[in-house]
């Protein structure tokens, strides 16, 4: 079974998130700041939902801890938040995250079917929307 492992600190819309994915038949790992986040790829994901605004390490910290590290550098990060700055985005992008979502903007439908998306293929690359950017 294919595991999604969801970075979130906001525990309402982390356990939303978890209930839909494992009702698309994924296994869902859970963890609510960037280090324990860090920690639970000890349980090897086969994608992450990472948020940027996290307590202690930020969701771009982890990020460049994820892509540095041999064991997880090929592990696909999905970014889902609400923060919309350009030079952020393009930064998580170029640092090696394989796209990038307003959870505002799309509803936890949509983000199951981006979630088979990356499973079904891992090198898939999700382009921000423009709109996005504040």
């Amino acid at each position: 079974m294919k595991k999604v492992l969801i970075i979130e600190d906001e525990m309402y819309v982390r356990e939303l998130y978890e209930r839909v994915i494992k009702q698309a038949g994924f296994e869902v790992i859970t963890a609510q700041d960037g280090l324990s986040g860090l920690e639970a790829t000890q349980d090897k994901p086969n994608l992450i939902l990472l948020d940027i605004m996290l307590p202690g390490l930020n969701g771009i910290q982890v990020l460049q801890r994820l892509k540095q590290d041999s064991s997880t550098r090929e592990i696909p990060v999905l970014l889902l938040t609400n923060l919309g700055q350009e030079s952020i985005i393009k930064e998580a992008l170029n640092l090696g995250a394989s796209g990038y979502l307003m959870k505002v903007r799309v509803s936890p439908y949509q983000i199951v079917a981006h979630v088979k998306e990356f499973l079904q293929n891992p090198n898939f690359k999700l382009e921000p929307d423009p709109k996005s950017f504040d």
